[in-house]
């Protein structure tokens, strides 16, 4: 499924990613889909059969969250070293720690199978800085052991005569979103104290500290 070239350095291909598919299909017989809610979203109950790779079956059962897939975008300005990010309140999150305003970078569900259009929307509603197109990194799974919602992630630049409103949301979802531009170190500074506890943009972040910004 992955392959390895002549110096014996790894790399996906096309035909990889078919036979990881294949295997899946051989491997796994889907025998009962219960939906246990459907509401904002679904929550299924599935039993399957899972042939181990010894040759032997196991019937196994798991919990299966549907909630549609999502978009985030990292706005970032390299003349001037700044990023930025969006702080918002997050119920699951002070129900967890008791913190539940949380520094993460703009970002939605994914709206008629478009993640491009979906971030350039997102990112006005937001912060308020219309933005071109954005440049698409990767997508990846957020949970896989229960959740089926993947992200795809990309970062824009952002110039200040870019910003056409105040952003913060929309009003009419309950939105109440505040705007947080910051320096690059600042914000690396946030994921080592605790201050940004997104995985998304842990993720961002990390990603610009490597490829965008140039080393001091």
């Amino acid at each position: 499924m992955i392959d390895s070239d002549e110096e014996g350095n790894h790399r996906i291909t096309d035909d990889s990613l078919a036979e990881s598919a294949r295997e899946s299909h051989r491997r796994i017989r889907t025998e009962r889909v219960q939906v246990l809610s459907d509401g904002w979203s679904r929550l299924e109950s599935v039993r399957f059969d899972y042939l181990h790779r010894n040759g032997q079956w196991e019937s196994q059962t798991r919990e299966v969250y549907h909630r549609g897939h999502g978009a985030a975008i990292l706005l970032y300005n390299v003349e001037r070293r700044c990023v930025v990010l969006v702080r918002q309140f997050r119920y699951p999150a002070h129900s967890t720690t008791g913190r539940g305003f949380l520094l993460e970078v703009p970002a939605g569900m994914v709206e008629e199978d478009d993640p491009a259009a979906t971030v350039i929307a997102e990112t006005e509603q937001e912060t308020g800085y219309r933005i071109g197109k954005p440049t698409f990194l990767f997508s990846a799974y957020v949970s896989p052991g229960s959740v089926t919602e993947r992200l795809h992630f990309f970062t824009a630049p952002y110039a200040v005569d870019q910003r056409v409103s105040a952003g913060g949301g929309l009003a009419a979802e309950g939105e109440d979103i505040e705007v947080v531009e910051m320096t690059m170190e600042a914000a690396l500074e946030c994921i080592t104290n605790g201050q940004v506890e997104d995985m998304k943009t842990i993720l961002l972040l990390q990603h610009a500290a490597l490829q965008v910004f140039p080393r001091k």
